[in-house]
């Protein structure tokens, strides 16, 4: 049997911005849990807690669209936690 390699085009791990510390970002990874604390500095502009970073061949990015999901399921669950303490 020939050997075959085949090409899987995996996604690349997503890390959250936890929290910042000085010039310190400290980002867990969201599969994982692993954390990591990087200069601020080497990460992209515009950045928050919250924020999800993906790191392609040695580069950070912002990951826009799971940034967002985020945001909007942390609003909806306060969302819902604000209306059942009522």
């Amino acid at each position: 049997m020939d050997n075959q390699f085949i090409s899987l085009n995996r996604e690349a791990p997503k890390w959250v911005i936890d929290r910042f510390e000085e010039t310190w970002a400290v980002l867990e990874n969201s599969e994982t849990h692993e954390i990591i604390s990087l200069p601020v500095e080497n990460l992209p502009k515009g950045i928050r807690e919250g924020s999800t970073l993906v790191k392609i061949e040695s580069k950070w990015y912002v990951n826009e669209a799971d940034s967002a999901a985020r945001e909007a399921r942390i609003n909806e669950r306060f969302a819902r936690i604000k209306a059942t303490n009522k």
